[in-house]
């Protein structure tokens, strides 16, 4: 099933979210249609099958697939349906304006293993490689990247016993969640929709903050920026301006400043870090072990946490890296009284090595993977 991707046309709803990830851990690549502006997008990703609410694709897409068909022969299309007791194949169910082939339809919710094995055997893997990029620059263009963006939250958990000590928030592409942050603010980026994206992502943070301490719990909320912000006037204008709105967060909100291969004058970085500790904003070093800039940072940085990245981590793991290199790592960041952070714990082999690491907190999929502020508090979107 390598290189088969799908196109998804449908509402957007925790059903969505679910069938995304799965499909995606089968190796399937998805990306969906919640509204007519993400045609250009859908276009982009070059879907080898498409699977549509019936009741959408006739009334929400119309034209969609007929575009498909200028480009493609016609694209295997699985309908799902609230109504048919049954999957049947080569259904002759009529829908408007559809002309791809018809060769099933699933009444919904339905288990997605039973979608993969419809599109294990009628999609034709395509030869061609798309890249994510391009899809991020087709949504761009058509103004849809920033209205496609929402916040998931991620845990992060004490080493020693498990309890969550923080969350850590994610922009997440609702139409196409494989795809990483690193990969949606790249330099390909518009810089202007980078800056919008994080400022919303530090807003649903401080709301989330907000929210928890409301209920008793002085839980420290994250969001990620990348270095390249921090020498922007009119960012850090705007997040200074929403920390002073805020008063003394008391490190509650933290700063995670992201490793990548945009090049930023580090001491200006510094500066700037120390302007705004003095409304309560804490500093984090994320992605350790990454990048080519590691140690002007330590040293640079006024940081009060330290994340060894992932890939460091499993090479670790794999002993090939040995644990005198992260334990001296480890040893530094306890000196200056600064929490060090494990990412990518997804296993309870993980879990041990990270422990014998003598780190203080991890984060990965072993605690479960991100999920919507409303999975957290009751009646997020009442304020």
């Amino acid at each position: 099933m390598t290189n088969k991707r799908v196109l998804l046309i449908d509402e957007e709803s925790a059903f969505t979210r679910f069938l995304q990830d799965d499909l995606e851990q089968r190796e399937i690549s998805v990306a969906c249609v919640y509204s007519p502006g993400d045609e250009n997008g859908a276009m982009a990703f070059a879907p080898n099958a498409v699977v549509a609410d019936k009741n959408i694709l006739a009334n929400k897409t119309p034209g969609l697939l007929q575009a498909f068909d200028k480009i493609e022969r016609k694209l295997p299309l699985v309908l799902m349906t609230g109504t048919d007791a049954q999957l049947t194949h080569g259904s002759a169910a009529p829908v408007q304006a559809a002309s791809a082939q018809i060769v099933a339809t699933i009444p919904k919710p339905f288990e997605p293993h039973i979608l993969a094995e419809l599109i294990d055997q009628y999609a034709v893997a395509s030869e061609k490689n798309i890249m994510d990029s391009e899809y991020i620059a087709a949504l761009a263009a058509s103004d849809r990247l920033l209205d496609n963006l929402v916040v998931e939250f991620q845990s992060k958990h004490a080493l020693t016993d498990g309890a969550i000590v923080g969350y850590e928030a994610l922009s997440r592409l609702k139409t196409r969640r494989a795809i990483s942050p690193e990969t949606i603010f790249s330099s390909a980026t518009e810089i202007t929709l980078e800056i919008a994206a994080t400022l919303n992502v530090v807003d649903e943070a401080i709301k989330l903050e907000n929210r928890l301490y409301r209920h008793g719990k002085t839980t420290p909320v994250s969001f990620n920026c990348s270095a390249i912000l921090l020498t922007r006037c009119d960012f850090v204008e705007a997040l200074r301006t929403r920390l002073e709105q805020q008063g003394n967060l008391h490190g509650l909100i933290i700063m995670e400043i992201t490793e990548e291969n945009r090049i930023a004058d580090i001491k200006v970085v510094a500066e700037i870090c120390h302007m705004l500790s003095q409304y309560g904003l804490a500093i984090s070093i994320d992605d350790f072990g990454t990048g080519h800039s590691n140690l002007d940072r330590i040293s640079e940085i006024p940081f009060s946490e330290l994340k060894l990245d992932k890939q460091i981590f499993w090479a670790f793991c794999n002993n090939r890296v040995p644990i005198s290199i992260l334990g001296s790592i480890i040893d530094f960041c306890h000196s200056r009284s600064a929490t060090t952070v494990v990412e990518g714990v997804e296993t309870p082999f993980h879990l041990e090595k990270a422990r014998l690491l003598g780190a203080d907190h991890g984060q990965g999929f072993y605690w479960g993977q991100a999920v919507p502020p409303q999975y957290l508090v009751k009646h997020w979107s009442q304020g």
